[in-house]
């Protein structure tokens, strides 16, 4: 296998006790994988996989299968799972993708299905241009983990500007960034040393994350996105609750009726879960406002919005 050969396989885990829509969605599969030519198979537990995918083609095969955006997941899916003949895999779940190394070695977390594959592709390349007659496992371990995972996520920022990359939901990576004033909600892409010379306070939040490079050199050059895959830390759980924190301190809302849905997915995935249960379709236009979508749903704008922000405060048992 060289890195030009790579393909990718995606595997569904159902929700257990959610029956109805598998058949059908079995079905769709089955039609989706002839499309772009994956081969169809259940495995040993009954689980339905398409195998034999180009990296071109998984995006594509995702939005066919209404898997390309968390919102529009079909209920009886608890997770799809993105797989290359590597033991590298990306675990999506209701905020993003978890990407593994060996059997459950948690490598980074990406937030859109392109972003993973790049991360996954990069791994896979890396290793492949680089072993002497080493399984993965033994290449990691001569290297050194962390000295593998800065090879490979050093360059990886999210950078193709497309549909269902970060980029085209605003970026982590734009050399363009905004600075960072006081009162201003921080974003992935704002710089460490940024926050914490505008809020003072975040340090110690941040070291209470495990963040023990907050003040070294390395964070003058490092942004929040990148400190947090650094540390194998969930970025979004963090902004949540630092701009909750600034939302509180400023006394501003931190989510309006103008908010538009670009914001949500670039700043708290983790509350699309919220606009499923209230039956929100996912907008084609990303620049669409909470309260059109509230009001097209026929949902209480007010009300979604104080979910979201319970949510987000981890008031909400969802």
């Amino acid at each position: 296998m060289t890195a030009d050969n790579l393909t990718f396989s995606l595997e569904i885990d159902f929700i257990p006790d959610i029956q109805e829509g598998r058949s059908e969605f079995k079905k769709k599969m089955k039609e989706v994988a002839d499309k772009h030519e994956g081969t169809y198979i259940l495995d040993p537990k009954g689980r339905p996989i398409i195998s034999g995918l180009a990296k071109d083609d998984v995006e594509d095969t995702l939005k066919d299968l209404g898997l390309l955006a968390f919102g529009s997941w079909p209920s009886c899916i608890l997770t799809c799972t993105m797989t290359t003949p590597l033991p590298i895999r990306a675990v999506g779940m209701s905020d993003g993708w978890d990407i593994y190394t060996g059997k459950k070695t948690f490598f980074a977390f990406a937030q859109f299905p392109a972003d993973a594959l790049a991360i996954m592709t990069k791994a896979c390349t890396y290793y492949l241009e680089h072993e002497n007659y080493q399984s993965l496992e033994e290449f990691i371990d001569h290297m050194g983990y962390e000295a593998f995972r800065d090879a490979v996520l050093g360059n990886t920022m999210p950078g193709a500007a497309n549909e269902g990359s970060a980029d085209y939901y605003g970026g982590f990576g734009s050399s363009d960034v905004p600075p960072l004033k006081e009162g201003d909600f921080v974003r992935p892409e704002n710089n460490i040393m940024q926050i914490i010379q505008v809020y003072p306070e975040m340090g110690p939040f941040l070291m209470e994350y495990g963040m023990s490079c907050v003040g070294c050199f390395v964070s003058y050059d490092e942004n929040l996105w990148q400190a947090a895959q650094s540390h194998g830390m969930d970025v979004f759980e963090i902004i949540g609750e630092m701009n909750e924190f600034i939302a509180d301190k400023y006394k501003k809302p931190l989510l309006t009726k103008d908010t538009p849905m670009e914001t949500i997915l670039t700043l708290y995935p983790q509350l699309l879960p919220v606009f499923q249960n209230k039956n929100i379709a996912m907008p084609t236009d990303m620049k669409t406002t909470i309260g059109t979508m509230c009001q097209d749903a026929g949902v209480d704008t007010d009300a979604l919005i104080a979910q979201c922000d319970d949510r987000l405060r981890g008031s909400d048992d969802m």
